[in-house]
């Protein structure tokens, strides 16, 4: 069959598949399979088709070292052994989209260095370098992703553009896959062509729990089945199987550290890592996204909204109390916790985040609410109120930001690097790990921390696990480029009609950069009252949890008319 022909039929044939079905999302081919050099158990689980959708950016983006997760770091160790073989073990580490690999054909050692990235929604690219120890030689190889629509993939991939030898020994690759269905169900259909030869890959994935999934495949003339076990939070077991015509079986295994579970950036099946201790777990998909909310009590409607890189949790210690009084939904915007955390098509800036918030009231039929938010969550309550007056009741913010350029400006950099590939990739790797669990703890809680009861303090540092677990690279590096306009605000535009309850720590470290906002507020908003906690960091909630219970209580049940600043002041004794 010539190559033009092949293509032109199979990239045919897929889009009138999708224009048939719909709905289809894009699923990527395991590159690294066209050499059989290096495995992807998962891949060879479902017939050669790595069970990922392209807007996950974890995928493998023509990555040749190996898996090629891009974000994060993982570690992994992948092998297969025959009846008449010993075991051939291959170690692969991803730094972001950084991989080495190290693996041996032919009695020779090979080492693989690979960089794959998708800096738009259609379009990714890699390069890889081979190196053979022994005979000192090397080749370069590249690929490019087109993704025309979200339901099909090209690829074009080619080996071998130059080696050191200068030996003219390259061949191109060019792959097209598809797949229908989402959530635990996932059905892949591929195809390779090199050297004029076709070849259909089919495959089937059902997802059991956030960590663990079942595989089915055919490859070539090969039927393939596979699976994946969480053995913990952080270490998968892959294994797969290849059963050959004739009757030998080819087992694939796999240990993985430190991979994404399931679900992770795109929730469409609203599953948790772990269930609420206090209250409901929900979810309601707004403009595509799904958005995790913990629900509790009853009465008039109370919104939450976390900081950057934090879980619902950080409000446990106020929802016991304030759920007596009022129907708590403890919100975790985009990007934070088991809410989709998308890498396209959303800056994750102040506005769209209150966006959300109001087509989440929508769905909620909440036609009015209070709201409270803490630092990054109080900027996104700030924007709230601005935008949508007749939406808002009382505001309630803990060392939130209206005017945030001076604090961007002060931690550009810092923020600018935790975004950047492999260097982020690095940080967030660790995070993820637990290992800086009680450091974080320590470092958030400052002098506090050694004040409080060890009980307390495991409380706390479980909190912080779950917010470094669930951290990700892209949103700091949004929160990196957040525009400037929307950053200073300008007095003649701040127009909060609801009254205001601004709560601070006496030793808070954000206390220099919260001056722009009070300035701001002072001067706009006719309706406040600042409240300076004695003895307070900036994490008032997670301090102090029962003085701020007592003063967001008496503020939300008192009518401004009555309201009188010295009920607050004897509250914050």
């Amino acid at each position: 069959m010539r190559d033009l022909d092949a293509k032109f039929i199979f990239g045919l044939g897929l889009v009138i598949l999708g224009l048939i079905f719909g709905g289809w999302n894009g699923s990527v081919l395991a590159q690294n399979l066209s050499d059989e050099k290096l495995l992807s158990v998962r891949a060879l689980g479902m017939g050669g088709i790595l069970p990922l959708p392209v807007h996950d950016p974890s995928v493998l983006f023509f990555n040749p070292a190996g898996l090629g997760w891009l974000e994060s770091v993982m570690l992994s160790v992948e092998g297969y052994k025959t009846s008449d073989s010993s075991p051939n073990l291959t170690p692969t580490l991803n730094i972001g989209p950084l991989g080495i690999s190290r693996f041996r054909k032919e009695d020779r050692t090979h080492y693989k260095i690979g960089y794959g990235f998708r800096p738009l929604s259609w379009f990714g690219w890699g390069l890889s370098s081979d190196f053979d120890k022994k005979i000192r030689d090397s080749r370069i190889n590249a690929g490019i992703l087109i993704s025309p629509c979200p339901w099909l993939d090209i690829g074009i991939y080619h080996e071998g553009l130059g080696w050191a030898d200068k030996k003219p020994q390259n061949h191109g690759v060019v792959s097209l896959t598809t797949r229908w269905g989402k959530g635990r169900n996932l059905l892949a259909l591929g195809g390779v062509l090199q050297r004029e030869d076709l070849e259909f890959h089919l495959g089937f994935e059902h997802r059991v729990l956030n960590r663990s999934a079942l595989r089915v495949g055919y490859r070539v003339d090969h039927l393939t089945l596979g699976a994946t076990v969480g053995l913990s939070p952080i270490l998968d077991f892959d294994y797969a199987a290849e059963l050959e015509t004739n009757g030998h079986i080819i087992h694939y295994f796999g240990l993985s550290f430190g991979r994404p579970r399931y679900f992770f950036y795109k929730n469409d099946v609203h599953r948790v890592a772990r269930t609420a201790k206090f209250g409901r777990d929900r979810f309601v998909v707004v403009d595509g996204h799904n958005l995790h909310y913990v629900e509790s009590g009853s009465g008039r409607p109370l919104i939450l909204i976390s900081g950057s890189v934090a879980t619902y949790r950080v409000w446990n210690s106020l929802v016991a109390s304030l759920s007596r009084y009022r129907r708590i939904l403890a919100i975790e915007s985009l990007g934070n916790g088991d809410s989709d955390k998308p890498s396209f098509r959303f800056n994750y800036s102040l506005s769209e985040q209150a966006d959300l918030i109001k087509k989440f009231m929508e769905r909620l039929e909440i036609e009015k609410a209070d709201f409270i938010g803490i630092c990054y969550g109080g900027a996104i309550a700030f924007q709230f109120a601005k935008k949508y007056p007749n939406l808002t009741n009382k505001v309630i913010v803990i060392e939130g930001f209206l005017d945030a350029q001076e604090f961007v400006k002060d931690h550009r950099f810092l923020l600018s690097l935790r975004g950047k590939p492999v260097v982020g990739d690095l940080w967030i790797g660790l995070l993820r790990t637990g290992l800086l669990d009680e450091a974080m703890t320590r470092l958030v809680m400052g002098e506090s921390y050694s004040q409080m009861s060890r009980k307390n303090q495991k409380k706390i540092t479980q909190i912080i696990h779950w917010n470094n677990a669930n951290a990700t690279r892209i949103f700091w590096h949004n929160l990196a480029k957040l525009d400037q306009n929307e950053l200073r605000v300008k007095y003649e535009d701040t127009q909060i009609k609801s009254p205001i309850l601004f709560l601070m720590g006496e030793k808070s470290d954000f206390k220099k950069f919260l001056k722009p906002t009070l300035q701001v507020l002072k001067k706009t908003v006719k309706k406040l009252e600042i409240v300076t906690v004695k003895g307070g960091i900036h994490n008032l909630h997670l301090q102090k949890p029962e003085q701020c219970s007592r003063l967001i209580l008496q503020f939300l049940n008192q009518p401004w008319k009555n309201f009188r600043a010295s009920d607050l002041t004897a509250l914050n004794r």
